[in-house]
């Protein structure tokens, strides 16, 4: 065997060629065609997300971020804005997190700056749209979380100081879910750093394959006139029908990215693209019934609210330089002739 054989894209570029060949003028050989090419342009992605993974949920466990938040009762809604970037907490893990140490007196603003911003952006999330998207809708996501992060703090603090917001918690508690939402369970047993990348690298395998399928489909099936006229700049309502599209395609952070980075190729906006980035996990029907069950209907609204607009906004903004570059993506290229 050749050293350029034990390259798995190698292998998967050759079953490229076999849907090529053997499935010609197909839409199975067209779908086959994208989704080998994709997984082969983005797999090693797809790994160093769950190894960056892996690391934070080592190194900042959901008992130490507990800690972190709760030290600093005076409040530091930036300070817990930056720690929801880097925290590894998807919105569903982060809620009991957030829960315990409201229920322990530290202040609403920073934990809710936390509480929102978690779920927008990690190192992970920074990895894949990296090396799917390109650096700028990297820092894009980071920027636009940042903010929302910040504007859930000090609106929170705004609003309570002048008493129309109040956090009433209820009883219940949603059961945490792993850090990545690679598993759930309310064991205390921390596994070994090589276990939480295989879990983590397990569960985005999962939720990337579906993703790169889904991509596949629609780079086939979707002609670009069509996304054009939808998402595309010539559409007025590219940026709320980005809203929209997340709301039954974003599933998981990683495997949104190659749909979003087919719709781009077939038309779609970069405002858009991030309007779906902010939109989507805000509108999972798990993280909108754990909220409403922990936190109650006023921080459900508010969470809403906050991401809906905050998600039109940006959206209309992106991107930040008026003008996109000319290659958006380092990773992908579709095929011209489908």
């Amino acid at each position: 065997m050749r050293w350029f054989q034990l390259d798995p894209s190698y292998w998967l570029y050759y079953a490229a060629d076999w849907c090529r060949d053997e499935l010609a003028d197909t839409r199975t050989g067209a779908v086959g065609i994208q989704f080998f090419e994709l997984v082969a342009q983005l797999w090693y992605w797809m790994i160093l997300g769950a190894a960056l993974s892996a690391l934070a949920s080592h190194y900042l466990p959901r008992t130490r971020l507990g800690h972190l938040l709760s030290r600093h009762r005076a409040g530091s809604i930036v300070a817990a804005t930056l720690l929801g970037l880097v925290s590894p907490l998807c919105t569903f893990a982060a809620i009991p997190v957030v829960s315990r140490v409201l229920r322990s007196g530290a202040p609403a603003p920073p934990l809710l700056a936390f509480l929102f911003a978690s779920p927008l952006m990690n190192p992970a999330l920074f990895a894949y749209t990296y090396g799917a998207l390109g650096l700028e809708m990297a820092v894009a996501r980071t920027v636009t979380a940042f903010s929302i992060g910040l504007v859930a703090g000090f609106g929170t603090h705004l609003l309570q100081a002048r008493g129309t917001f109040a956090i009433d918690l209820l009883p219940a508690e949603p059961m945490p879910a792993v850090a990545g939402g690679s598993g759930g369970g309310t064991g205390h047993a921390v596994p070994g750093l090589g276990r939480r990348f295989l879990r983590d690298l397990g569960f985005i395998t999962r939720w990337f394959t579906l993703g790169v399928l889904i991509a596949a489909v629609s780079a086939t099936f979707l002609s670009p006139d069509l996304v054009g006229s939808v998402l595309g700049s010539g559409s007025r309502w590219a940026v709320p029908a980005g809203v929209l599209l997340g709301i039954p395609l974003y599933a998981c952070g990683g495997g949104a990215i190659p749909i979003v980075e087919t719709m781009i190729r077939l038309g779609m906006t970069p405002g858009a693209a991030l309007a779906f980035f902010i939109a989507g996990p805000a509108t999972k029907f798990h993280t909108i019934g754990a909220l409403g069950a922990v936190f109650g209907r006023r921080v459900l609204v508010w969470y809403l609210i906050v991401m809906s607009t905050g998600a039109l906004v940006w959206g209309y903004v992106y991107p930040f330089t008026g003008v996109l570059r000319g290659k958006f993506s380092p990773a992908f290229v579709l095929d011209a002739s489908f």
